[in-house]
């Protein structure tokens, strides 16, 4: 780490992370997993095994910094539970200058408010696949053209980043059976998966849907 550096991190809970990371590999086709069910994508993210690596070694690196001067450590829970509070933070964390203009400047503090809402990221956020950028990762992955099943606004070759953007999402569709493999999975990990306490009630209501204790 650059010691004058700062880093921000954002951990979300696991069950709301493969759900989101589900609905992105089937719907992109550079994955090749358009015609993947939701159960295989529970084995691939449980085995790390779906191209970004091991959820719970992120996580645990991260949160092993999480005490670090010059690293703002935060959950996407809480950062949905209490907006205004945790932007006011993180503008203090980067600097006096930054959390001095939004005490003096509410109306700049509700602009960012109200540019965070997943309404109106859903529509910045998006990636234009025939942009000159695309054409070089098509180029470079040997695919004719990066295009998703459910375009932006119906446009295939537009990926909006941004889906539901909400907590609890995990609920529509992991079954007792997928839940049961993934609190299997954090057992295993053992003292890895100490940052799970952030995660509690979450992983109780999980537990409670597969009928296993924690």
């Amino acid at each position: 780490m650059n010691p004058e550096a700062k880093y921000v991190y954002i951990a979300r809970n696991p069950w709301d992370v493969c759900v989101s990371f589900y609905h992105m590999v089937s719907n992109v086709n550079i994955w090749r997993f358009q015609d993947g069910t939701f159960d295989e994508f529970v084995d691939a993210f449980i085995e790390g095994d779906f191209g970004y690596g091991s959820y719970f070694d992120h996580v645990a690196a991260a949160y092993a910094l999480r005490d670090e001067p010059n690293v703002f450590f935060m959950t996407y829970e809480n950062l949905k539970k209490d907006t205004r509070g945790t932007v006011l933070r993180l503008a203090r964390f980067l600097g006096d200058k930054y959390i001095g203009v939004l005490e003096e400047n509410e109306d700049l503090l509700q602009n960012i408010l109200d540019w965070s809402k997943p309404d109106y990221m859903r529509n910045v956020m998006v990636v234009n696949f025939h942009d000159k950028q695309a054409e070089e990762w098509n180029e470079l992955l040997g695919i004719n053209s990066m295009s998703c099943k459910e375009g932006h606004e119906g446009n295939e070759s537009k990926y909006s980043i941004v889906r539901k953007a909400k907590v609890g999402g995990w609920k529509e569709h992991f079954t007792p059976d997928q839940l049961t493999r993934l609190e299997k999975k954090i057992r295993d990990e053992g003292d890895k998966a100490a940052f799970m306490e952030l995660f509690k009630d979450i992983r109780e209501e999980a537990a409670s849907l597969s009928n296993v204790s924690v």
